[in-house]
């Protein structure tokens, strides 16, 4: 495991100037680099007062929390979409990280929900993001395979909606299936009613990507994939990179760095800043 070191950068900005794509597997570190960290104490009790109160410290407390009424659930998410996703738009990391591919066959494959890699120039059409996307809502039965844009449903909770306790104060603020009438949930995965369907053009793209560079020179750029839900991008990055006989791994990380010994040179581990990887990384591939 090496640490952000200027040799080992420029080993890096050498692999992406000689690669013909690059894939890009993304975690929840790269959007905590980026300045979205759900365990970020100070951020919450500033965002998340009404939370605060009721003895929550952190965003990341709450990711599946199961004992709230769905009034609580969804006083929370409104506030939690209007920061993370409705108040974001393109974040300085993500464009910088863009401008380091954006010449090259790239691909994008996230775990992420916040839609910053399409808010920041990354083409729709290049991007598979498995676990959903923070700006669609869906039926929790699911009645169909349908899903919706949230923001209308997050603006008819607003006469409902205490800003104080942050919690809606009745039912009638609550979304509702406009198909069934059942309880809805935000278009991420949390659990088997989660729709899978709607990305599967994405799922496609990305295969059939992959099958017309697996023999090219491939540089897979692993930020920020933990072990939270390794099966979504850490074991993926790891097995393409295993697949393919010109593929080179780099895996940059604040606190899961490692790379499977099997890999051997074909892997670049890197403990540090993803930021700090992506600005210098950009620097070295100019000079």
């Amino acid at each position: 495991m090496q640490k952000l070191n200027l040799q080992t950068l420029r080993n890096v900005s050498t692999l992406i100037k000689d690669a013909d794509a690059i894939l890009i597997g993304a975690g929840a570190g790269l959007t905590a680099a980026a300045g979205i960290n759900y365990l970020d104490r100070d951020k919450f009790a500033e965002v998340y007062p009404g939370w605060k109160k009721k003895g929550f410290n952190a965003q990341y407390e709450l990711m599946g929390y199961p004992y709230w009424s769905q009034q609580e659930q969804w006083g929370y998410y409104k506030v939690h979409l209007e920061y993370v996703y409705f108040s974001q738009g393109a974040n300085p990391l993500y464009e910088a990280l863009y401008d380091l591919v954006r010449d090259k066959d790239y691909f994008v494959m996230t775990s992420n929900v916040d839609g910053l890699f399409y808010k920041s120039g990354f083409a729709r059409e290049r991007f598979y993001a498995p676990q959903g996307d923070y700006g669609k809502i869906q039926c929790t039965k699911p009645c169909s395979q349908e899903v919706w844009d949230i923001k209308p449903f997050l603006d008819r909770m607003e006469p409902y909606f205490d800003p104080v306790e942050q919690v809606l104060t009745s039912e009638q603020g609550v979304p509702k299936c406009p198909n069934c009438g059942e309880d809805m949930f935000i278009h991420a995965r949390v659990d088997g009613s989660f729709i899978d369907t709607v990305h599967e053009d994405e799922r496609q793209a990305l295969i059939q990507w992959l099958d017309n560079i697996r023999e090219k020179k491939v540089v897979v750029l692993d930020l920020g994939s933990g072990f939270n839900t390794p099966t979504v991008i850490r074991i993926p990055m790891e097995q393409i990179t295993h697949a393919f006989p010109n593929a080179s791994l780099v895996r940059v990380n604040m606190d899961n760095a490692s790379t499977p010994p099997e890999l051997g040179f074909k892997a670049t581990s890197i403990k540090g800043d993803i930021a700090e990887f992506v600005h210098q990384t950009s620097a070295l591939m100019v000079a």
